[in-house]
């Protein structure tokens, strides 16, 4: 009887005590050299002067933890509040990434690794023309508002030139933001038809292909996880003249030239711990495109929408799935409007294949383990506060793909168009600091054919 009034009290005690209201009282940040004060604050699910039971805080406590990490602000984010009767007093102890990223390019200008790899192979390593070259600034928390700049110059065999700012804010309330874009691409070999699902290329001395866009964007964020997007884009192309020989449909219509304006409106529900590699929390996106040529002949519209959820299945266990759509009204798209699988989006075990069409679904699920837990260390050798500290944690996993791509022009000479594709396999990764992330994956697809491959981005 002793110990069951005992056992009561204790529950009592502590069922009171978590009703109990307690009062933010203040809130110390420490290690912000560049970030700006309120740029923290803006993250955080509580403010000064908040009253909160024990349990809402905690909850608060935590979603604060992630709103942070899933900024590129901090390498370290650490929160403790001190409690004082009934008030709370919070401390968040920050230690700053490196913002300021002027770093050289020398990059592949492939769909993939090893689709750049077997064509080095295939010239006896002497054909290096698959190469981007040139300088490329991310300039992070510019201001300490957590703004972007982006400068680029890029030669090799795609050149890109971009200039691009990023402002999160430009109201009091902090929930606008803008976004310029403007930037060309240029190059003197491109691909100009999809055959067999390979692409075929064609390259020239003095002539290139040229593509200009322009876009503003209104980004709307009312609290922390939701955005909203709405963007005017304008982009036009121009090719030489024989590529509509070679393919009539490249452009859609008998000229070199084409143009269009876009309106776009984009939806974003961001609540993954980690942007580079998720293993809880939920993303969810739709793109609802309207699309207009000079030419009053080209209209279209298209909605694409995803949906990625990971759970902790047991300590060191987890899930992810993602479900992504595409669809349009346009069946009769020009061929560089006509993309598909096989570039920034892809089903593994696919990465040698292009699968052009205006419609296409596809999911993506793995299931892995954690094989080393994240590690933290010390770099030696580095005095710089922002680059001492990392951290590395491995993952294993096995994860299947399917997917379906509509394509209703070009089916007669891609097999792969119109069918039913999935695939298997498994997959090591390795994930540190900056979002870096190394995959090595082994995969067989619905052909019966086993590949590796050797990723560093999220597959989801």
């Amino acid at each position: 009887m002793r110990l069951i009034l005992t056992f009561l009290i204790v529950i009592i005690t502590f069922t009171s005590y978590s009703q109990e209201v307690f009062r933010v009282n203040s809130i110390e940040i420490e290690g912000n050299k560049v970030t700006k004060r309120a740029t923290v604050l803006r993250e955080l699910s509580f403010q000064i002067g908040d009253s909160l039971t024990l349990i809402a805080f905690n909850e608060k406590l935590k979603q604060s933890e992630l709103n942070i990490g899933s900024q590129w602000l901090f390498n370290f984010v650490d929160i403790v509040p001190y409690y004082n009767q009934n008030e709370i007093d919070v401390n968040i102890e920050v230690i700053e990434r490196w913002y300021v990223w002027p770093y050289p390019i020398l990059e592949i200008s492939e769909r993939n690794f090893n689709v750049f790899w077997d064509s080095l192979q295939n010239s006896n390593y002497t054909d290096f023309s698959r190469l981007n070259y040139g300088v490329f600034l991310n300039w992070y928390n510019f201001r300490g508002r957590n703004e972007l700049l982006k400068l680029k110059f890029r030669k090799g065999y795609k050149e890109h030139y971009l200039f691009e700012y990023d402002i999160p804010y430009i109201n009091k309330s902090k929930t606008l933001g803008t976004i310029l874009n403007i930037e060309l691409f240029r190059m003197k070999q491109f691909h100009y038809k999809t055959t067999d699902n390979t692409l075929l290329y064609k390259s020239y001395d003095d002539q290139h292909f040229l593509n200009w866009n322009s876009a503003f964007t209104l980004q709307y964020k009312k609290n922390l996880n939701l955005t909203h997007r709405l963007s005017i884009k304008h982009s036009w192309f121009e090719v030489p003249e024989d590529i509509q020989t070679l393919n009539p449909n490249f452009l859609g219509n008998e000229r070199c030239e084409f143009e269009f304006s876009t309106l776009d409106y984009h939806y974003e529900n961001e609540k993954r711990n980690s942007i580079s590699y998720p293993t809880k929390g939920s993303f969810n996106e739709v793109l609802i495109s309207a699309q207009r040529g000079q030419n009053p002949d080209f209209n279209n519209f298209k909605i694409i929408a995803k949906t990625e959820n990971h759970f902790v299945l047991k300590p060191r266990w987890f899930i992810g799935n993602s479900i992504k759509a595409k669809a349009q009204t346009n069946t009769t798209l020009p061929y560089i409007l006509n993309e598909s699988l096989g570039f920034e989006d892809y089903l593994r075990g696919y990465e040698y294949y292009v699968i052009d069409g205006e419609h296409y679904a596809m999911t993506k699920t793995a299931i892995k383990y954690e094989l080393v837990p994240k590690q933290k260390l010390d770099v030696p050798y580095l005095k710089m506060e922002q680059f001492k500290k990392s951290y590395y944690s491995f993952y294993f996993s096995i994860f299947a793909d399917m997917g379906v791509v509509i394509d209703n022009q070009y089916a007669d000479q891609n097999v792969l168009n119109n069918s039913f594709l999935f695939s298997q396999g498994v997959s090591l990764d390795f994930v540190t600091y900056y979002d870096k992330l190394l995959r090595l994956e082994y995969s067989r697809n619905h052909l019966n054919e086993w590949g590796f491959f050797i990723h560093f981005s999220n597959p989801f």
